[in-house]
């Protein structure tokens, strides 16, 4: 299925089998971020919120993500 994502201001088209499988970045803690908000969508038709991580030197990133179904 074809996904719509908007992290922070960026659009790009991308598939729910390269969320799941955290491919569709080249920045893990984002592939994490969009799996994490993939999840919390369900069956939704879209979702939307601001995702904060911590990376390994424990500095907080913050990605506002919004996911649809094309």
């Amino acid at each position: 299925m074809k996904i719509r994502a908007i992290v922070n201001g960026v659009s790009f088209y991308t598939t729910r089998a390269a969320i799941k499988k955290r491919k569709c970045s080249d920045f893990t803690l984002q592939n994490d971020a969009l799996f994490f908000v993939l999840d919390c969508m369900g069956k939704s038709e879209g979702f939307a919120t601001t995702v904060r991580i911590y990376d390994e030197k424990m500095n907080r990133q913050k990605f506002d993500i919004q996911l649809s179904k094309v």
